[in-house]
Parts: C-alpha cells; structure tokens; sequence
C-alpha cells in the first residue's frame, strides 16, 4: 500500500513541477513556434491539439522509458546517448503511425479531416522531445515519468490558452503599430515567461 501512495506521490508532485515550475512554453520555450502558428491556422483546432498532444506525450513516454533500458543490452550500449534520439524519433513514428490508423477507422471521414491537422501537430511537437529528455536524463521513475508527461501537456495547454486570451486582449488601438501582431506578442510571452521563471527559485545575477 505505501509503495502506491508514493507513486500517487510522485505522480501529482511531477505532473505539479512540470505544469509550472517546468512549463515546456515559459521555461524551456518548446513547441511555442508551433503553437503560435496554430492560433492562427483555422485548420488546427486548440483542443484537438492539446487532447493530442497529451495522447503522444504519455505514449511516447512509456515506450522510451521501457525501450531505452534495453539499449544497455545491446552492442550499442556504448553509444546510449547517440541512439537515444534515434530511439525517441522511433517511438514518434511509430506511436503516429498507430493513432492515425486507429483513429481512421474508429471516428468518422468529416471528423478525422477535421483532426488530421492538429494529429500531424502534435506528434512531432518538440515539447514531446524535450519531456522525454528531461525524464530519461533524469531517470525518473514510472510514475514520475507519467506525471511529468501528463503535467507537460496541462501546462502546454495552460500556456496555449493563456496566449490565445492574451492575443484577444491586446489587439487593442492602443497598441503602437509598430509593435502590433507578433511583436506585442512575443512581448507578452516574455513577460509571461519571466513571471513562471520565477517558481523556479532562480535569483537575478548581478
């Protein structure tokens, strides 16, 4: 029983640290390209994409966590950190290869066109490739690893939806034109960042 309640633990304490203090937009700036380009892509629909996005996020986790273990086995244990990647663009491939499938026969023609887009967005989302990193250099646990992944796609989430409100709020006459447009909104993402920065503890160097 204790050893559960410490993967409970461990499961909100990571999926808490990745949601804030490691917020894949605000801190480690994965995935905002992309996700700037899909606020404004009428084809991309946010939460398709976020729904996504965690989908692989968690599935591509696990297949790392179990699969990389092995490379230790193998003669190119010597090489674990060049086959790493190569192992992580593996189980991206694959894990799109079986949701596209899967998803073509289980939903409709209308509502697979509809989630094409943001499937295609989401599976090779650079967030994915920077929590599998951070997890396997790490080496965090089963549940830690869940928690994270699962905390990486809230916090993307968290971070896309702050960023679309922000965009509504300043598109305002007030706004110098000069700055209007990307601009006032990487000025706002800064900002953002700088204020999410700081739940990690780190002090100004002077």
């Amino acid at each position: 029983m204790s050893s559960m309640v410490n993967a409970i633990i461990s499961f909100f304490s990571y999926s808490v640290l990745a949601i804030g203090a490691q917020n894949v937009i605000f801190i480690r700036g994965l995935g905002l390209s992309g996700g700037l380009r899909m606020i404004n892509d009428p084809k991309k629909d946010t939460m398709y994409f976020c729904a996504f996005l965690t989908l692989f996020q968690m599935i591509n986790s696990l297949l790392v966590y179990f699969l990389r273990p092995l490379i230790g086995f193998t003669p190119f244990a010597r090489y674990t950190r060049f086959v790493t990647p190569v192992l992580i663009v593996v189980c991206c491939t694959v894990s799109y290869i079986l949701v596209v499938f899967v998803l073509s026969i289980a939903v409709q023609k209308s509502t697979f066109k509809r989630m094409i887009y943001s499937i295609t967005s989401a599976s090779i989302n650079s967030a994915i490739v920077g929590t599998i990193i951070f997890t396997t250099t790490l080496g965090l646990t089963l549940a830690e690893t869940i928690g994270f992944a699962f905390g990486s796609s809230v916090g993307y989430m968290l971070a896309m939806l702050l960023i679309i409100e922000g965009e509504r709020k300043i598109r305002h006459d007030l706004v110098p034109a000069n700055f209007r447009g990307l601009p006032i909104t990487l000025i706002y993402i800064s900002v953002l960042a700088m204020a999410v920065y700081a739940l990690t503890g780190h002090r100004v160097a002077l």
